[in-house]
């Protein structure tokens, strides 16, 4: 049963004050955002004032140049940008359902899946539902499940990255990878019978941003070794430009097995006689906790279940 509140709110409260207070969240300017909706800033002003008194709180402060969010007008805010990027998705996949399609889907993945899965998985559900629209988000852990809270994507296949993140996303795990430093064959350590991660310390590395489980990991197993903190650095979240810096310019990188295992057994890249103490936490399908997942996005979930069990694709399943 609807609480005396929410049954208000759904009385009261129209898209045109989720749209201003989103907009305004934005952009702290008050004229700005009339002219974004196409009103008159006195007209943006009485939708402002109607917003605060159906919610029973001062959404901004009025600040001479500009407007701030207070703390309750985050939280509002926060749930109508979610509320309008859903309905913005609503309208899309309704409007491709109505011209004979199979609505839309926006999926994010990180860019060190195991080697196939994603693209095998999206071909796939391509075959089942050929007109469907996928809009994919590659990205870290960390931004995809930044996405996946603001329901900016409907499902992510990522990592979780603190152990907090289960109090917010349901996870069901598709593979456990285990992680290769290496570098190019002509490196000065490429030769080396054994190497210590200090030894690696002083040369350039390319590595993931430090929000990343990938460069979390790096980073606590130099800490855990007493090293410190690797100064001399590239940060990318491209696989393909971590790649060619390893190749061209002589550095030291740290990727899934699974990404090196063919280019290390051509001789492309060497292997680093490094193994480190931890791994990263499990690859798997991330959703938010206790939501069903619509028919497309349950679709794609049983496409991945079913190319990450042992023998799909005629390969094992990672381990």
């Amino acid at each position: 049963m609807a609480s005396p509140l929410s049954a208000q709110l759904v009385g009261r409260l129209r898209f045109r004050h989720l749209r201003l207070i989103d907009a305004l969240a934005r952009t702290g300017n008050l004229h700005r955002v009339a002219a974004e909706m196409h009103v008159t800033q006195p007209a943006a002003t009485k939708i402002l004032q109607d917003a605060e008194t159906i919610l029973g709180a001062l959404l901004f402060e009025r600040l001479p140049r500009g407007m701030a969010l207070t703390e309750i007008g985050g939280f509002v805010a926060d749930y109508a940008g979610r509320l309008l990027r859903e309905t913005d998705s609503f309208a899309e996949g309704l409007g491709n359902l109505k011209a004979g399609g199979f609505g839309a889907l926006s999926i994010g993945a990180i860019m060190a899946t195991t080697p196939g899965l994603l693209p095998k998985a999206v071909a796939e559900l391509k075959q089942r539902r050929p007109l469907m629209t996928i809009r994919l988000l590659a990205a870290t852990s960390d931004i995809l499940l930044d996405a996946l809270s603001r329901n900016e994507i409907a499902l992510a296949v990522g990592r979780f990255t603190d152990a907090k993140d289960a109090l917010a996303f349901d996870m069901e795990p598709l593979a456990h990878e285990e992680l290769w430093i290496f570098v190019a064959r002509d490196h000065p350590l490429a030769a080396r019978p054994a190497l210590t991660l200090a030894e690696t310390a002083p040369m350039p590395w390319v590595l993931q941003p430090g929000s990343s489980p990938m460069r979390e990991l790096i980073d606590r197993t130099f800490a855990e070794q007493g090293v410190g903190v690797l100064n001399n650095c590239v940060e990318t979240t491209s696989i393909f430009a971590t790649l060619h810096l390893v190749r061209d310019a002589g550095m030291i990188a740290c990727l899934p097995k699974s990404i090196l295992t063919d280019s290390v057994a051509r001789g492309a890249f060497v292997r680093l006689p490094i193994d480190l103490s931890t791994q990263l936490r499990p690859l798997g399908i991330i959703t938010r906790k206790g939501e069903k997942p619509s028919a497309n996005a349950a679709d794609f979930i049983d496409v991945l279940r079913s190319m990450s069990l042992p023998g799909a694709d005629g390969r094992p399943a990672p381990v």
